[in-house]
């Protein structure tokens, strides 16, 4: 009767995975072409800095603009990604309320990105006992910066579409050029200041490589959930960034990625019933 049991378990198993398969394959859903659904924030000016990087993310994903009154776990629950972008102007502090907020969401699955200013709240949010630097925002110091290409880079797809400094496609230790002047307002964690940050690509500067001194690239884990890091002067949305299409392509690859791993993330195959990858996940 055990014997049995388990071949009739397996079977059940192999159905279900079957009937996820059917589904998926009906409805024609891919994690590639899905409208991932992203709660924007900004808290400071619309600036060069800033709209452009809102209009970009209209453009690219199901995206909502979210208002300070809007910092809700519920809120953000509704979301597969929160990014919170602001590169004009200091936006101010948070309350604890609004810090519970993000931090719930990430602890229960979320995915939070951050760019531009809204680096400088890693710390008020727990993620890091150091203190960030402060600096921005700069519109043309002729600078050139990019990411460097580690294993993992390449695994999580995130330079997927992109070309390194010499037009090819990226492989590993790869020069990557993400912004070609200037910087937003931003901050960093310089010198290995910081201890809970995974690093998912090194930076560069010029001709220096600041290997793991800036955690630029990354994430912090928060609970079930992420919180990931862009910044230094990597998320450049402003005109004079003649990579303005690395920076979008990246961006894209970050949200998609960490879409993939959230829990609250839909995804709606046109008019069609939406799909919870949490709940796919559970059927692994």
């Amino acid at each position: 009767m055990e014997r049995t049991f388990k071949w009739q378990d397996l079977a059940n198993k192999f159905y279900q995975i079957v009937i996820c398969l059917t589904f998926l394959l009906f409805f024609g859903i891919t994690i590639g072409n899905a409208a991932v659904e992203v709660g924007f924030v900004y808290l400071g000016d619309k600036g060069d800095f800033t709209k452009p990087a809102l209009e970009f993310a209209e453009k690219t994903f199901k995206t909502k603009q979210l208002a300070k009154a809007d910092l809700k776990s519920d809120t953000f629950k509704q979301y597969g990604v929160v990014w919170w972008h602001d590169g004009d102007a200091d936006p101010g502090g948070l309350s604890n309320a609004e810090i519970d907020a993000f931090m719930d969401y990430a602890e229960s699955g979320g995915a939070v990105l951050l760019t531009g200013a809204a680096i400088r709240y890693a710390t008020p949010l727990g993620l890091e006992a150091a203190q960030p630097r402060k600096f921005g925002p700069v519109a043309d110091d002729g600078s050139n910066v990019g990411i460097i290409v580690l294993k993992e880079t390449l695994e999580l797809g995130l330079v997927d579409g992109l070309e390194n400094v010499d037009g090819k496609t990226p492989k590993v230790e790869d020069w990557i050029r993400i912004n070609s002047t200037g910087y937003p307002v931003s901050g960093d964690y310089f010198d290995t200041i910081w201890k809970n940050f995974t690093t998912l690509a090194h930076a560069w500067e010029g001709g220096t490589n600041y290997t793991d001194r800036i955690a630029a690239f990354g994430y912090w884990e928060a609970g079930d959930g992420k919180v990931f890091n862009m910044n230094w002067r990597l998320p450049n949305f402003h005109k004079n960034n003649k990579s303005i299409d690395h920076i979008e392509k990246l961006t894209e690859n970050v949200i998609n990625w960490l879409a993939s791993e959230s829990e609250f993330a839909d995804v709606s195959p046109g008019d069609k019933l939406p799909v919870v990858w949490g709940e796919l996940k559970n059927q692994k």
